[in-house]
């Protein structure tokens, strides 16, 4: 084939491509509409500056692309895009003069970016980017250029998260030509989207029960959003840890064996994910709340008979939940000495006042334990530890009571 006819062809494909991809524009926002409205459940959103990406295939696509990613993020609910015009005052004052010596930058008229604008974002180093979403009180910059090969169209692009330390993440997509509104752009958002996602998951559930405590949101509306980050969370025990706390609440107020069925079968996962693997997001979901999980989940199985499982939770929560340890042991020495173990509940009350002595109740049930038994020295030893740390005078009085009688004997 001669190079003239070659070149020619070339020339009409990237014509007939621009032309498509114009005509497509908004059909594309419409479908995205539909595509996205099942994805909109955040508790907030978040802000995205979408820079123009550098047009490689010279088909004038460095503002349709960002304008139609900006127009879907707006659709999923889940960011705010600054408008363009935002964007470009920005550009074209701020960061010439203050952020990149660049000479000759030629500004554009109307909201258009012109080529040495386009050429100035993309040369933006991380940190220089991260200070202009700053100013833009951003949580997010994309910018990325975009390719053609023969046929395939390939985007390559940077999410940059303007306060995080760990700051970029590069995401690519490509496909025939044709596919641009169908498929590459789709593929673009929903990566981007569900990356996001998963890195705040945790703050969007704290979210969520901030907004149901407060009576905005209602019981199931919060579990409806709950359980769609849970879908999309690849580390989803923070969120199950969410859908805990919002159920103990629900049962905290009337009785719904469905829901106390919720709360055993999420902390039995949060319990299994902890034997592999500690996660201080769940500390934070359950402190926040005020709530003990594993406690409530083993009231729930002593309350229906099921003390063996009860115990298990507790020895299960011991052994991988730093919190209210003293509390779980005293708990554990309850049921077992409801099982009639007594040796079993002394050791477990022993541990528990191992951690904290000064436990008014466990030193009294040890004393009922040890009478019961006709052990008067342990009987002794918790009446003074009873009168240490009793909660009021008639504590203090019944305990020198029992001393006075035992020294008598």
């Amino acid at each position: 084939m001669p190079k003239g006819t070659e070149m020619i062809d070339f020339t009409r494909l990237k014509r007939n491509l621009k032309k498509y991809y114009y005509q497509r524009i908004a059909l594309l926002v419409l479908v995205f509409a539909v595509f996205f409205v099942h994805k909109s459940d955040a508790a907030r959103s978040y802000k995205i500056v979408v820079m123009p990406f550098r047009d490689y295939a010279q088909m004038n696509m460095e503002e349709m692309v960002p304008d139609v990613l900006r127009s879907i993020f707006t659709q999923s609910g889940y960011f705010e895009p600054v408008d363009r015009e935002i964007i470009y005052e920005k550009v074209s004052t701020a960061i010439p003069s203050d952020m990149i010596k660049l000479e000759n930058v030629t500004k554009g008229v109307n909201g258009a970016w012109t080529t040495d604008q386009v050429d100035m974002m993309a040369r933006l180093d991380t940190k220089t980017v991260k200070k202009f979403g700053r100013q833009l009180k951003a949580d997010y910059v994309l910018k990325g250029n975009i390719s053609l090969i023969g046929n395939t169209v390939r985007i390559d692009s940077e999410l940059i998260r303007v306060q995080a330390k760990k700051t970029v993440v590069s995401i690519t997509v490509e496909g025939n030509h044709e596919e641009l509104s169908s498929s590459i752009l789709k593929e673009l958002s929903v990566k981007i989207t569900d990356f996001c996602r998963n890195i705040n998951a945790y703050d969007d559930a704290l979210n969520i029960i901030s907004l149901y405590n407060q009576g905005q949101y209602t019981f199931d509306v919060s579990e409806k959003k709950l359980n769609e980050i849970l879908s999309l969370a690849n580390d989803a025990v923070g969120i199950r840890a969410s859908l805990m706390v919002l159920y103990l609440s629900k049962i905290r107020n009337e009785e719904n064996a469905l829901i106390e069925d919720k709360v055993i079968e999420e902390g039995v996962k949060i319990l299994m994910h902890l034997d592999q693997n500690y996660d201080e997001n769940i500390l934070k979901v359950f402190s926040t709340s005020g709530i003990d999980p594993f406690d409530e989940i083993a009231r729930i199985l002593s309350k229906r008979g099921e003390n063996e499982k009860a115990i298990e939770v507790y020895r299960k929560a011991i052994s991988v939940y730093p919190i209210h340890i003293a509390k779980h042991y005293e708990e554990l020495g309850m049921l077992h000495l409801n099982n009639g173990s007594e040796d079993k509940a002394i050791e477990a009350f022993a541990r528990s006042l191992g951690i904290h002595k000064g436990n008014y109740e466990v030193n009294s049930t040890l004393v009922s334990i040890f009478e019961k038994r006709s052990q008067s020295d342990k009987v002794r030893k918790h009446l003074k530890e009873c009168i240490k740390y009793a909660r009021n005078i008639k504590e203090i009085k019944a305990a020198k009571e029992k001393i006075d009688r035992l020294n008598n004997n």
